[in-house]
């Protein structure tokens, strides 16, 4: 078969760099559109902050002349070379201290490091406290040893009994129950540690942890010959026992910060949606570099053709910057006009809100609508919320009042907080509440609303 070329024509859709680009920055958090835009002034010579005067009498002030100031920078430049050639491998105090920059940077303690802190603040021979230190790189993310005494010891060259008490030297550490090797061993550790153990209790943990878990109280008090209210105290003890060890340590979320894109405040009877122009400034082409291209300019041609090259660069940065300021303003101005019963009182009940609704009143794309929202934030005076906290499908009341799917859930959650322990709420009971209140909700989504809200079924949150 012989192979020959010949010439096609073929269409092909693809997205330019400049309009990739402002998809991203549209998708961007506003704290790493700060990122970028730094890296985008180190970039591009050209692109430089906007920088706003606060009056003529500052400008006339300001001003200087063109020749005094070119001398002023090539005094600079000399001093700058002074400074170059200075020697700085002189002496050093031996008394200043070292500054460790970073100290001053914030994190978050990892769980073996919490552990280790404690670690270090026990009066242990070393050879034990070596072992405590391998103990706990053995443990599994609930806190668990799943590790071995022998390997332990083999690992730190100590004997066995010093890898056991290593490892009771750990269990003794908080959180209760860290280094027990299954979750009957943690429960017993974490009750001693409170001081709830009992006769009962720790037969309950050996034998009956899935009798437990079936509410099969009755069977537990026949095989342990005791009253089945007894029972029911134990187990109401049982449920306050963690059987994950590591699950009460909570190290926090990483630092980070959440800046909002828009503010919403109230003048007199007006609310009003301004944009954070703080965060993210205000950006333009360098007038002295837009001058070298002028007519006349005394200029070669290759550095006209990389400044109109980075000059292109920079206006469609700054382009794609004021689209995403425009777009999560005016989804913003949406959100305000149909959620004013909420921005009254901040209790307001939410009306519905679809992606879709907004990307016929903007005239755009629905994908455009959700760039525009996830990761963006709305200061109120009720507080920070994310601009999706607003979006939710919803429901018409018999009084021909929209609600929405949030105030549904919110609604349930009140319900249940108010029903009567011993007789929790069915799916059907809140449903029929519910429609008692003239939302008709079937109880299927009764049932999906409190799954999504992490709440149990009825027979779950029976009291025991």
């Amino acid at each position: 078969m012989e192979l020959t070329q010949r010439p096609e024509l073929r269409q092909k859709v693809t997205l330019s760099p400049q309009v990739y680009q402002g998809l991203n920055i549209l998708a961007m958090p506003v704290a790493e559109l700060q990122q970028l835009v730094e890296a985008e002034l180190l970039e591009n010579p050209v692109l430089e902050v906007e920088e706003f005067d606060e009056g003529p009498e500052e400008l006339e002030e300001d001003r200087v002349d063109e020749a005094e100031e070119e001398r002023s920078w090539d005094e600079w430049l000399d001093q700058y070379d002074e400074l170059d050639d200075i020697d700085y491998s002189g002496p050093r105090d031996p008394n200043a201290e070292e500054i460790n920059s970073e100290e001053f940077v914030g994190g978050v303690q990892s769980f073996d490091d919490y552990l280790l802190e404690q670690l270090g603040m026990l009066d242990l021979e070393p050879d034990v406290d070596r072992a405590a230190r391998a103990v706990i790189g053995s443990l599994d993310d609930d806190g668990f040893f799943v590790g071995d005494c022998s390997e332990i010891a083999a690992i730190t060259e100590v004997t066995g009994e010093t890898a056991e008490a290593a490892l009771r030297v750990v269990q003794q550490l908080d959180p209760p129950g860290v280094g027990a090797r299954t979750v009957a061993e943690a429960l017993h550790i974490q009750a001693r540690y409170l001081g709830v153990d009992s006769d009962l209790l720790a037969a309950i943990i050996d034998r009956h942890l899935d009798d437990v878990a079936a509410n099969h109280f009755r069977k537990i008090a026949r095989a342990e010959k005791v009253d089945e209210a007894e029972v029911r105290a134990t187990v109401d003890v049982l449920r306050e026992l963690n059987p994950r060890p590591a699950g009460a340590f909570s190290p926090g979320q990483a630092p980070a910060y959440v800046l909002p894109d828009v503010t919403v405040r109230r003048f007199g009877d007006e609310w009003v949606v301004l944009s954070n122009n703080e965060a993210v400034p205000v950006l333009r082409v360098s007038p002295r570099y837009r001058s070298m291209l002028r007519t006349g300019a005394s200029v070669d041609e290759e550095t006209k053709r990389y400044l109109k090259d980075k000059i292109r660069n920079a206006e469609a940065f700054m382009k794609n910057v004021d689209r995403r300021r425009d777009t999560v303003s005016r989804i913003a101005e949406i959100i305000l006009e149909v959620q004013r019963d909420f921005f009254e009182d901040g209790k307001g009940d939410l009306r519905p809100l679809r992606l879709e609704d907004v990307a016929v009143e903007l005239g755009v794309h629905l994908s455009t609508v959700s760039r525009g929202v996830t990761g963006k934030y709305m200061a109120t005076p009720y507080g920070l919320f994310e601009l999706k906290h607003f979006f939710s499908g919803g429901y018409r009341t018999a009084q021909g009042m929209d609600i929405a799917a949030t105030t549904v859930k919110q609604k349930i959650k009140d319900l249940l907080e108010a029903e009567d322990a011993q007789r929790p709420l069915s799916d059907q009971k809140l449903a029929e509440a519910l429609a008692e209140e003239g939302i008709a909700v079937a109880r299927r989504t009764v049932a999906k609303y409190r799954e999504e809200m992490g709440i149990e079924p009825s027979w779950a949150r029976k009291r025991r």
